[in-house]
């Protein structure tokens, strides 16, 4: 058999294929890590870096008791069961471990940053010190003090398998690298708007308040070339749309207690304070425009916070009124007729909520923390529409096992093919887990998937 140029390569440089690749090199392999664009880290570097995991050092020093099971049996259950058991397992099962081994790189995670994050009471929730950046930054240096040969401003153009079809190399250009395996770590395709539209088309709901927070290369390579040489897809019409009122692109995802959210029905239908992870389908189940209420007496006591700078502030909300962008008028009945809002529900909601900020509770929906609830009575009234648009990840990807082995169309491993990352479509339900959900899998996988390339890599030079 002629030598190949390297046991391992992995496409793509973001937390995922950062992690390949060292997991890749410590199993003894050869390694080629490819990145498109000018610098190593992706979206990852953008990102906030948490790492949802259960059974962890950091919870145990909390007196958090936690486990694998129960972080799986919640996954699941949130989920209903719509995606892949054996892949969730495994990431449940190795979620602590590779948490630890992140930390053993020199990522720093301090005891303040344990959370529970998204739905659920448990902390599960593990907020680096430095965010994503300080996550990429230590996996660079680890790769750095590796022998791992890294190129960049390079987009493979073509994946190559041989008469078994195997993976056998890969095309950038003119040129070829020939490999005995490769992990696919392009990440997702939220910078696509055609992918967007094929592959995600709740996203196109929004319409042009669409953005994506994530880098323009993510472009969706990894499902493209993958597909290409017959890869199996999986969780069409999975990611996460963030709640916006589309002032600006900002990147604010959490609302403020003091205005309720109505359908054209004129009802709540959720607690305001509903976890971002649950808050975009909420509204894209209703029926036409979701609106935010409130009056003048909150606009007016709406001040910068930490949950919001650039929408949910007085002069910002003026000024949106001024030029017609927010709804302003002096009676609900107005407001309602302006807005296309049934007006006899409307009026009949609203005395219940202002009821409920008398006793100090929300009966209703049991929005929290209370104290940030006020009531509506004070003229002038003020309707502003709310959608899901901002694109935080994309969840269609490439299917794959709990080897974090590529299946194909036929459902059987493609040789020498692994994936890991936001380019991987087995994992992600219709309900985003909660923070960390998305890159503490990019770990795990990156992890399995450089170790078990390795290995394959290994056994096939030794045919």
């Amino acid at each position: 058999m002629a030598r190949r140029d390297y046991d391992v390569i992995v496409v793509g440089a973001g937390a995922a294929g950062l992690t390949a690749a060292i997991a890749a090199a410590d199993a003894g392999a050869g390694v080629l890590l490819v990145e498109a664009d000018t610098r190593l880290g992706g979206s990852s570097r953008l990102s906030g870096g948490h790492f949802y995991a259960a059974g962890t050092s950091l919870q145990a020093k909390a007196g958090v008791d936690d486990s694998a099971d129960a972080m799986f049996e919640h996954y699941m259950t949130l989920n209903q069961w719509m995606v892949e058991p054996s892949v969730v397992r495994r990431y449940c099962d190795e979620s602590a471990p590779t948490f630890e081994w992140l930390m053993e790189q020199g990522v720093t995670f301090p005891s303040a940053g344990l959370y529970p994050s998204g739905v659920g009471s448990t902390p599960r929730g593990h907020m680096p010190q430095g965010a994503g950046e300080e996550v990429v930054q230590v996996l660079e240096g680890q790769v750095s003090s590796r022998p791992i040969d890294v190129v960049l401003q390079s987009r493979v153009s073509e994946l190559i398998t041989d008469a078994r079809g195997e993976i056998e190399a890969i095309r950038i250009g003119e040129d070829t690298a020939t490999c005995g395996a490769l992990v696919m770590a392009t990440g997702g395709f939220g910078a696509n708007p055609e992918m967007l539209k094929k592959y995600y088309p709740d996203s196109q709901q929004a319409d042009d308040w669409r953005w994506y927070i994530g880098t323009e290369g993510a472009q969706g390579d990894g499902i493209t070339l993958g597909e290409n040489i017959g890869a199996g897809i999986d969780g069409h019409n999975r990611g996460l749309l963030l709640v916006t009122p589309g002032f600006s692109r900002d990147l604010e995802v959490l609302l403020p207690g003091w205005l309720i959210l109505v359908n054209q029905a004129g009802r709540r239908f959720t607690s305001e304070s509903a976890p971002y992870t649950v808050l975009g389908g909420l509204i894209q189940k209703q029926a036409g425009p979701v609106y935010a209420i409130f009056d003048e007496a909150a606009r007016q006591a709406a001040a910068p916070s930490d949950i919001s700078r650039a929408y949910w502030v007085d002069e910002v909300l003026e000024k949106q009124a001024d030029t017609g962008r927010i709804i302003r008028s002096d009676s609900i009945a107005a407001l309602c007729e302006t807005a296309g809002i049934n007006a006899a529900a409307m009026a009949g909601t609203i005395k219940s909520y202002n009821e409920d900020c008398s006793a100090g509770e929300d009966r209703a929906f049991f929005k929290q923390p209370t104290s940030t609830m006020r009531s509506i009575e004070t003229a002038p009234f003020y309707a502003v529409e709310v959608r899901p648009a901002i694109v935080c990840w994309t969840g269609t990807g490439l299917r794959i096992n709990a080897n974090a082995e590529v299946l194909s169309t036929s459902e059987a491993p493609i040789g020498g093919l692994f994936a890991a990352g936001e380019t991987v479509g087995s994992l992600h339900g219709d309900r985003y887990v909660g923070g960390g959900g998305s890159f503490g899998p990019c770990i795990v996988f990156g992890k399995i998937a450089g170790e078990n390339a390795a290995r394959y890599a290994h056994a096939r030079n030794n045919e």
